[in-house]
């Protein structure tokens, strides 16, 4: 690196290891999954509570518009994914819930994403991939005070 080049900052290098993360995790998705699934439908995943959850706590949770994620939800209800149900709180409100075929992806999911990070384990190492992991939950802790 000559002088004239500064680092990468920490916020561009988590952005770039997110992106081939999800990718790796995207590749084999699309083998399991609907060919017509993008990363950006995993946020309705990654971003849903067990119990369901409205749409407006999804798109706020993805930083996203209501209509965003209201778009998203109907994609991933049309491949059988989610539904929307009454709310038991608020019967004027609707949750989005795992159907049985989204539970099954989420389980691929996580046994995908196990595979990455046990790829990740060996080539860092046990040890650094343990520091690594606790590291990045510090900072969480950090910046969220």
């Amino acid at each position: 690196m000559s002088t004239s080049e500064s680092p990468a900052t920490l916020l561009k290098l988590l952005s770039q290891v997110t992106h081939a993360f999800e990718r790796e995790l995207n590749r084999e998705l699309r083998t399991a999954m609907r060919e017509d699934l993008r990363p950006a439908h995993y946020a309705v995943f990654r971003y849903l509570a067990p119990e369901g959850s409205r749409i407006s706590a999804l798109a706020e949770e993805a930083g996203m518009t209501q209509q965003s994620m209201g778009e998203l939800v109907t994609h991933m209800q049309q491949c059988g994914y989610v539904e929307r149900r009454i709310d038991p709180d608020d019967r004027r409100a609707r949750l989005v819930v795992l159907t049985a075929a989204g539970e099954a992806a989420l389980a691929t999911a996580a046994e995908r994403i196990r595979q990455i990070e046990q790829k990740l384990a060996i080539g860092l190492g046990e040890r650094a991939s343990a520091d690594l992991q606790r590291s990045l939950s510090r900072v969480h802790e950090l910046l969220i005070g």
